[in-house]
């Protein structure tokens, strides 16, 4: 699809799109000694609860962010995206290059609907003066649908986030947080075509930078800095600002929306807000620096700190269920039905168990702070080379 849209500053650019690339998986590595020893000496419970990780496929591309649909992984990388099968490995994947810019960081921006999935990029500090650019691809050939970029003006170089609302993509730009021009820019684009059907600015924003976009009921929760901006989904227009922290001075969001309630955390609190009728309302302070996003299924909520914390609590009460700590800052974290996975900001993997908190899993993973994920009892560990295990 060749688009134009060559817009002035504050427009979302259109760019021609071109053929996705798509690479073959890398060959398995022989598997490692699963449930290893750390090098700190640290071992697994040795109980009959132990659980061992068995390598069942690698990408030799690395992984910055993981999301899961319908048990498939999707992830980015240095100038990369790709779809993965959680048994075969990669489907696709796709360079996310852009006008020559050849530095683009995976961004913690991702969208997807049954057909079609939106991965947002952001420019290295090399190229902080272009704008972020989001790619669209159809889910499962991986065709690239259109590519559409901020305006290139120092301030839009963050690609802060993505959701979907009906048939629209809705795409938030901010900049990487330095100096005092904060500009934020969210925009409802067509998902089959790219084409910009709304957009909400400074005249609908505070100055202030974009850490959070999600959707509920056919509403955008944008979180900025000290609020939370709810607009309609099919025009943009603002409806509620909520006097709600979603995200604290890193580019990451620290908030997320499931079911009817919004969970966020900031500073060393984790709070949750109601979006819905019957959304539950909570918040738990002192926590520590807390350093990750919430995880959170049907009866659990669990975030982890800078210091090494892990807190799961009860997602309805917010009392704490369990607490732990491992040695390193939480990087990443996922829950499945018996557990909850834990990787540092170096090369530890833990795991414990979801009802208790007791260990069943440690050992050495270069995961270095990337992210990891679990669809279909297989783990994808992110990392220099992505790597999937069988959880046994």
């Amino acid at each position: 699809m060749a688009a134009g849209l060559t817009g002035t500053t504050g427009c979302l650019r259109l760019q021609s799109d071109g053929e996705s690339t798509p690479r073959e998986s890398a060959a398995p590595r022989e598997s490692s000694t699963p449930s290893e020893t750390p090098s700190d000496g640290t071992s697994t419970n040795g109980g009959a609860n132990e659980t061992t990780l068995t390598e069942t496929w690698t990408d030799e591309n690395g992984v910055d962010n993981i999301w899961t649909r319908e048990g498939t992984f999707y992830y980015n990388d240095y100038n990369y995206a790709a779809e993965a099968s959680h048994d075969d490995g990669v489907r696709w994947s796709a360079e996310t290059t852009r006008d020559g810019v050849d530095g683009n960081l995976g961004a913690d921006a991702f969208a997807a609907d049954d057909s079609y999935v939106v991965f947002g990029v952001t420019p290295d500090e090399e190229h902080e003066d272009e704008g972020a650019h989001f790619h669209a691809y159809r889910r499962y050939d991986g065709e690239r649908m259109w590519v559409a970029a901020a305006p290139s003006d120092g301030t839009h170089n963050l690609a802060a986030g993505a959701t979907m609302v009906d048939d629209t993509a809705v795409l938030a730009v901010s900049d990487y947080g330095e100096g005092d021009e904060r500009d934020p820019l969210v925009y409802g684009v067509d998902i089959e075509t790219g084409g910009t059907r709304w957009q909400a600015d400074e005249t609908v924003f505070p100055p202030s930078y974009i850490r959070y976009v999600d959707s509920y009921d056919g509403e955008v929760y944008v979180g900025l800095q000290e609020i939370v901006q709810t607009l309609a989904g099919d025009t943009g227009e603002a409806i509620e600002t909520h006097d709600w922290y979603a995200g604290t001075y890193r580019l990451e969001s620290l908030a997320q929306i499931h079911g009817n309630t919004l969970f966020t955390a900031w500073i060393d609190t984790l709070d949750a807000h109601p979006v819905g009728n019957n959304g539950v309302s909570w918040s738990n302070a002192d926590l520590g620096r807390v350093y990750t996003t919430p995880v959170i299924d049907n009866s659990l909520v669990v975030v982890g700190t800078g210091e090494g914390n892990v807190y799961a609590f009860e997602r309805q009460s917010g009392e704490i269920r369990w607490e732990a700590s491992i040695t390193n800052a939480v990087a990443a974290m996922e829950t499945t039905g018996s557990h909850v996975w834990v990787g540092d900001t170096d090369i530890g993997l833990t795991a414990y168990d979801r009802e208790t908190g007791s260990l069943v899993h440690r050992s050495t993973k270069p995961v270095n702070g990337d992210d990891i994920a679990v669809a279909d009892g297989i783990l994808l560990l992110g990392g220099d080379t992505a790597t999937a295990y069988t959880i046994d």
